[in-house]
C-alpha cells in the first residue's frame, strides 16, 4: 500500500506545481518578438522623464497609472486589466522611438446625427475639441488650425497643421454622434 500512496502524492504535488507555474507571470522567453521590442519605459518626446507606459519582460504593463498584462503583434498592443477591461492601442516603431495611438472619444455638438467629420466635436474628460468645416479646414482645441484630408478607404484623416506640429494621420470611426479617434503620440524611452 505504501508504494501506491507515494506515486499518488508525487503526481498530486506535480499537478499543484504545474498549476502554480501556469498562473504565474510570464518569463522573458514567453514574450513574442514584437513584445520584446517594446519592453521598457516610454515617455512623450516633449517630457522624456515622465513615463506614460511601461512594458516589462514578464508580460505586465503600466499605462496611465493602471496595471495590465500585455501582448502585441506588429500593429496593436492588447492591454488586459485585472478586472477584465481591455484596451487595444495601435503602435508603430521606428528608428526614433514609437508612435503610440491614444483612443479618444469625441461627442458631436450639433442637433442632427453627423454623416461625416464636419461639425464641432468635444471630449469633456480631456477638455479637447475639433471643429471640422466643409471647406476642409479644422481647428483643434481652439488653438491649432490647419486643413484635413479624409481617406475613407483606410478610415484615416490627415491633419496638416499651419504651424506647431508635423502632419498627423489619425485613424477614426464614426458611430452616431460619437467620433472615435486614434491619435498618434511620439514616444521615446525615458531618460
Amino acid at each position: 500500500m505504501k508504494s501506491i500512496k507515494h506515486p499518488a502524492m508525487y503526481i498530486a504535488s506535480l499537478l499543484i506545481l504545474l498549476l502554480m507555474s501556469a498562473c504565474g507571470k510570464k518569463d522573458d522567453g514567453s514574450l513574442s518578438e514584437e513584445a520584446k521590442k517594446i519592453c521598457g519605459s516610454w515617455a512623450y518626446n516633449h517630457d522624456k522623464e515622465t513615463a506614460v507606459v511601461i512594458f516589462r519582460n514578464d508580460g505586465t504593463a503600466e499605462y496611465e497609472g493602471k496595471d495590465y498584462t500585455f501582448e502585441c503583434d506588429k500593429e496593436f498592443i492588447q492591454l488586459t486589466g485585472s478586472g477584465g477591461e481591455n484596451l487595444q492601442l495601435r503602435y508603430m516603431l521606428d528608428n526614433k522611438g514609437m508612435y503610440l495611438y491614444s483612443n479618444i472619444t469625441y461627442t458631436y455638438s450639433g442637433e442632427n446625427v453627423p454623416v461625416d467629420l464636419v461639425g464641432e466635436w468635444f471630449c469633456p474628460e480631456k477638455n479637447w475639441s475639433y471643429i471640422f468645416t466643409d471647406k476642409g479646414t479644422f481647428l483643434e482645441d481652439g488653438y491649432f488650425p490647419g486643413y484635413y484630408i479624409v481617406d475613407e478607404e483606410h478610415s484615416t484623416f490627415k491633419l496638416v497643421y499651419n504651424d506647431h506640429f508635423e502632419d498627423t494621420i489619425c485613424y477614426y470611426r464614426l458611430e452616431g454622434d460619437k467620433l472615435y479617434i486614434e491619435y498618434p503620440w511620439r514616444m521615446v524611452k525615458t531618460s
